[in-house]
């Protein structure tokens, strides 16, 4: 909500180097209560990344566009996992006791420091909108260029978008809009099922590697996911699809479930591993292009859509941990259990809302012809 009403570019940018001096301030904690007060307000300052960013790409790409643009920015956050173990591995083997501080501490310095620098970048990086002379855009695009891009997102709306509406007029439209809570079911499905990603080197450790060689192997099944995530929102964007696109990948994924809680040998389950990190990673993307292709083509309902979407998906984030019993460990049968039914449900709420947009696009096809009127269709 108030990122329609500030510069994007300004806000984010802001944002990210608010967070990145609480993620260093997290070095600095004694007990419990200091680590809870940090966290809260990291998720704080934290929490407008993702929906900010998608809404800024959605008023510049068309929804043809939008998957892979998705596919690439959530690859950053893919390859942060898979870099995660790596940066670990290194601050720990050569920094570990340096100037007093433990290994841990120097890990939330060094990831702050570049977390930091790259928001400063950015800055002087980031357009805000297409009509706007605020931004990057001011010397990157003539005014020519920026009508151009401003007619193409209005040309690309849905038949049936609404009128321009303020903020509360949007969020009461996207609250009762049957559309949206089949996207939050779907990604509260999807974040609970890839709830392994906070315990990965715990399942790798259980494989019985030293701390160096755990957290060198779960660098390529997130990498392997990176990889796949542009390729499908490629297709999917080719092909003018999303429901498959998503629900498919996740029940490939399942498969890996099934040959964990169905093996015990090592190897079988690391490689099970690139089926379910690159099943699950390989479809999120898609929540955020289906939001935002759907949800509307009024700023106001688009941007509170995505948020409101990304903010009740962590139910799924909320509820993971909670699989992950250390009585269970290493082979964290219940998990894997809980995984595969949650990534069942994220299928069948795509599906779901694929029989819905249906449905009404064949509504919007009646109504074009009734009219004599363009027919743009909702993007299944």
């Amino acid at each position: 909500m108030i990122i329609g009403k500030v510069r994007p570019s300004l806000y984010l940018c802001c944002m990210a180097l608010i967070w990145s001096s609480v993620s260093a301030a997290t070095c600095g904690v004694k007990n419990y209560q200091g680590l809870v007060a940090v966290r809260f307000f990291l998720g704080v300052v934290e929490a407008p990344l993702f929906p900010g960013a998608i809404y800024v790409m959605s008023c510049w790409y068309t929804r043809r566009e939008m998957a892979l643009r998705c596919a690439i920015l959530y690859t950053g956050q893919t390859l942060a996992f898979c870099t995660a173990g790596l940066i670990a591995a290194a601050v720990f083997g050569t920094l570990e006791g340096k100037h007093g501080l433990a290994g841990w501490q120097w890990l939330f310095i060094v990831l702050a420091t570049v977390g930091a620098g790259l928001a400063m970048i950015a800055l002087f990086i980031l357009p805000d909108y297409p009509d706007s002379t605020t931004g990057s855009a001011r010397w990157s695009m003539t005014e020519d260029m920026r009508k151009v891009a401003a007619a193409r997102i209005l040309a690309d709306r849905v038949s049936t978008s609404e009128a321009k509406a303020g903020v509360w007029a949007g969020l009461k439209m996207s609250i009762f809009d049957y559309k949206m809570w089949f996207l939050v079911g779907l990604n509260i499905g999807i974040s609970a099922a890839y709830g392994f990603s906070n315990f990965f080197p715990s399942i790798v450790r259980g494989f019985g590697y030293n701390r160096t060689i755990t957290l060198v192997l779960t660098a390529p099944p997130y990498i392997f996911a990176a990889l796949g995530s542009l390729v499908n929102a490629w297709h999917s964007d080719r092909t003018k699809e999303r429901g498959y696109h998503f629900a498919g990948p996740i029940a490939i994924g399942c498969i890996g479930y099934i040959i964990c809680l169905a093996t015990a040998d090592r190897n079988a389950r690391y490689g099970a591993s690139f089926i379910y990190v690159g099943g699950m990673y390989i479809a999120n993307p898609l929540v955020s292009t289906w939001t935002s292709n759907t949800m509307g083509r009024t700023p106001e309902k688009r941007a509170i859509s995505v948020a409101l979407v990304n903010v009740l998906g962590q139910i799924g984030n909320l509820i993971a941990p909670y699989f992950f019993d250390d009585s269970d460990e290493p082979r964290y049968r219940l998990a894997f259990i809980m995984m595969m039914v949650m990534g069942l449900f994220a299928c069948a709420s795509a599906m779901g809302l694929k029989f819905y947009l249906y449905r009404a696009n064949k509504r919007l096809y009646r109504d074009a012809v009734r009219n004599g009127t363009v027919y743009n269709p909702y993007v299944m």
